[in-house]
């Protein structure tokens, strides 16, 4: 079911539980304001919508806040933050077993998973039997190409392909950044209502084209054992004020890139046709596959592994500048 059916429907006609996840923050966090907009009422918000964080007595709160009975409205609305229910065995799980298998019809309740669920787990299972799953997963190729375009379209803009692949060179699928650098440009080109690479160009931030080039040496320093330069490279983007989770994320863009031009390259394709299989500018894709002759295949998989394990632990509340320190030792390690 995608998510536009859903907050389509009556409050009443609402399915008893839902699990939400996916890689797409933006996309999944639109889906919550809209849903919270559909279903609870401002007037009655105080009364009728409960937001749960993980804690201690996370399930004992989703017990608490499921039985409690609506006030001048069909149904309670219980929003519940986790990182850990859908992946690992987790304290008092029974009792929510037990809740869910006699589930009040004047709640629902709607789990936001911030990792990916384990699918083999029984909580899974139970809510895909008794509720339903929804996917946000990050755009990608066509998909993307048209989100940009919509976007535009719908502030009157007209915006040409290659106007939209510099902005996906920029900032990849990251659906915020897009939409902010979007408005920037729409105010840059007024009235003339058609966006060309140019107007991205003379507009985008210049800051990323410093960042990208930064995190290309990072991960070249990484390729060749020079841990020092890494960590200076770091400081360096760290003091221009870039968040560690952004870091994380051009890191990882720039080590899965050259993963797929070498696995492509592997299979004989030339540069070009790596681009146009990659939806990506031939000139990245060059760069590359030109630094991915540093790494093998399994090498680049464990950084990947090891990006994952560093995003983890930056969202449930680590030092981040040491993990990002941290990251480097074991990226080194995989490398």
């Amino acid at each position: 079911m995608q998510y536009e059916e859903i907050l389509e429907q009556n409050i009443t006609d609402l399915a008893s539980v839902y699990l939400a996840y996916g890689e797409d923050e933006y996309l999944l966090r639109k889906f919550l304001d809209e849903f919270i907009s559909c279903f609870v009422s401002d007037e009655f918000s105080t009364f009728n919508l409960n937001i749960i964080k993980e804690s201690a007595d996370l399930i004992p709160q989703i017990v608490n806040a499921a039985e409690t009975l609506p006030f001048m409205v069909e149904k309670r609305i219980v929003i519940v933050h986790t990182y850990n229910l859908f992946t690992q065995k987790t304290k008092d799980i029974d009792t929510l077993y037990s809740l869910l298998d006699e589930f009040p019809d004047t709640t629902t309740l709607l789990f936001v998973s911030h990792k990916k669920p384990d699918k083999r787990m029984k909580l899974y299972k139970k809510v895909s039997k008794i509720g339903k799953i929804l996917e946000f997963s990050s755009l990608k190729y066509k998909k993307l190409d048209e989100w940009i375009k919509n976007k535009a379209q719908q502030e009157g803009y007209q915006i040409n392909i290659g106007a939209i692949k510099l902005l996906e060179e920029a900032f990849n699928n990251d659906l915020q950044k897009l939409k902010n650098e979007l408005e920037k440009i729409m105010t840059f080109v007024g009235s003339k209502k058609v966006i060309n690479k140019a107007d991205v160009e003379a507009i985008i931030s210049k800051d990323w084209l410093v960042k990208d080039n930064i995190i290309f040496d990072f991960v070249d320093a990484i390729g060749h054992n020079n841990v020092s330069l890494a960590l200076e490279l770091l400081s360096v983007i760290l003091e221009e004020g870039t968040e560690p989770k952004q870091i994380l994320v051009m890191i990882a863009r720039q080590i899965r890139l050259m993963l797929q031009t070498k696995l492509l390259s592997q299979q004989g394709l030339r540069i070009k046709e790596i681009a146009k299989e990659l939806k990506q500018h031939p000139y990245p894709v060059e760069k590359c596959l030109k630094q991915s002759r540093n790494f093998s295949i399994k090498s680049l998989e464990e950084a990947l592994e090891e990006l994952s394990k560093t995003d983890y632990k930056l969202v449930t509340g680590a030092d981040q500048e040491l993990e990002l320190e941290l990251l480097v030792i074991n990226l080194k390690e995989a490398i």
